[in-house]
């Protein structure tokens, strides 16, 4: 059977498409979609309420630490002198205020940001200089100045202690609960510091707590 002259051959088919005039590089059924209103799970907050005492106790004491060395800027010379001798006690001096500004700084912006790390950057560089000024202290037998450095070492490891049981108790507080089908709400997972912090935490508040007073019997 001859062609007429006047048909034209049609047109090739695409190369790959199917019947359903879909093409090979559709979109797949399979994809999830996600809505506009989708948002990537975020960590549960880690800022407790009692951190704000944390925070202001280590602005006060770095701020006063402060002005008393500009007030008694001889005596801290002459102790610098005690500790390192013939070495420049005004540049070391000026040194040691200049972190301790820092550290200051890292407080105060923990309180305004809410960033309870930057409350434990403050106590570890405090912890870390009285940890310093106390084995001097054992090389100067300065033993006066080796019980003084060693309480606030103390004190400040407690509050680092307090500032971590703080921060798993407002990451459990934040975490999704328990679903009404018992589906579980997957809870975030302490650390072992934390656990024991918040441990601690809890036994200190159950026994200065209100304890309940006995019946009468009638």
């Amino acid at each position: 059977m001859t062609v007429g002259a006047g048909a034209e051959p049609g047109p090739t088919p695409a190369t790959g498409s199917e019947p359903g005039g879909g093409t090979g590089g559709g979109t797949g059924e399979g994809a999830p979609e996600q809505g506009p209103g989708t948002r990537p799970a975020q960590a549960p907050p880690t800022w407790h309420r009692f951190h704000y005492a944390v925070g202001v106790f280590l602005i006060a004491y770095g701020g006063t630490g402060l002005v008393s060395a500009v007030l008694l800027w001889g005596d801290r010379q002459d102790e610098v002198e005690g500790y390192f001798g013939s070495v420049p006690t005004t540049a070391v001096l000026v040194l040691v205020k200049v972190l301790e500004l820092a550290l200051v700084a890292s407080a105060a912006a923990g309180v305004l940001l809410r960033r309870d790390m930057l409350l434990v950057v403050a106590l570890a560089g405090w912890m870390a200089g009285f940890a310093m000024f106390a084995v001097l202290d054992v090389f100067t037998a300065g033993w006066g100045g080796l019980i003084e450095h060693l309480l606030y070492l103390a004190a400040f490891v407690v509050l680092l202690f307090l500032s971590y049981g703080l921060s798993a108790k407002a990451q459990l507080a934040g975490a999704p609960k328990a679903g009404a089908d018992g589906s579980p709400g997957g809870g975030p997972q302490l650390t072992r510091t934390q656990e024991f912090a918040l441990q601690a935490i809890n036994r200190a508040a159950a026994l200065t707590g209100p304890r309940p007073r006995p019946e009468k019997p009638d």
